[in-house]
């Protein structure tokens, strides 16, 4: 039996739930819109992973739209935490400008996209410039634990403890696999999109538990 990709379809499956219950009983502002359409581009890019695996190996359009997509994941994090501790700028949107590039980037280079290897666990691609995405991947990641991390020190709040621990167990695989590329392993740098979007899955629920009890400010109806 081929189970390569039922890993993404399973947890693309619970994060579709979470985003039908917030829909549901969450409240409607803007924070909480946030986290589900957090949790919908990470539900989003699975499915388009499994499909990957599963129904078009071949097709660089398909990986090229899951790139696409998850390059705004990081951002709207950001800005999500950014809103969580009430800091509103005109200039905070450039922080979309780098996957907006990617985008348009990828788009003239979609014939560079390839799967190199899909598994039950995870996929590996080649695509070009990697080394650049991911560091414009990655500096809105670790900017967002560090405003949150200094933001649960004062508030202490259960929501704000919870969706820490979210951040750093998505982020745990890209410290692990650099530390093992100094030691001359590069298999999980390798791994590393597919990877930390499966360790994404505690973000997605930490932001679960966030929208749901996520009640003190309501839009104006």
């Amino acid at each position: 039996m081929n189970w390569n990709g039922i890993l993404s379809l399973l947890l693309a499956s619970v994060e579709l739930l979470f985003v039908i219950n917030l829909l549901i009983f969450a409240q409607k502002n803007e924070l909480n819109r946030i986290a589900e359409t957090l949790i919908f581009i990470l539900m989003l890019y699975q499915l388009l992973e499994f499909t990957i695996c599963r129904t078009v190996p071949d097709n660089n359009w398909i990986i090229y739209i899951a790139f696409s997509v998850i390059a705004f994941l990081p951002p709207l994090a950001l800005l999500f935490i950014l809103n969580l501790k009430g800091i509103h700028n005109k200039f905070i949107k450039l922080i979309f400008l780098p996957p907006i590039f990617f985008t348009v980037f990828y788009y003239f280079n979609i014939n560079y996209f390839q799967l190199v290897e899909c598994t039950s666990m995870y996929s590996i691609y080649k695509y070009p410039y990697g080394d650049l995405y991911g560091f414009f991947y990655y500096v809105p990641v670790i900017t967002s634990i560090i405003i949150l991390f200094k933001e649960t020190l004062v508030k202490r709040r259960s929501e704000l403890i919870i969706l820490l621990v979210g951040l750093l167990v998505m982020s745990f695989p890209v410290v692990v696999a650099f530390i093992l590329k100094l030691f001359g392993d590069g298999r999980l740098v390798a791994t590393i999109v597919s990877v930390m979007c499966k360790s994404a899955f505690f973000f997605a629920f930490s932001l679960f538990y966030f929208a749901l009890h996520n009640k003190s400010v309501k839009d104006n109806a």
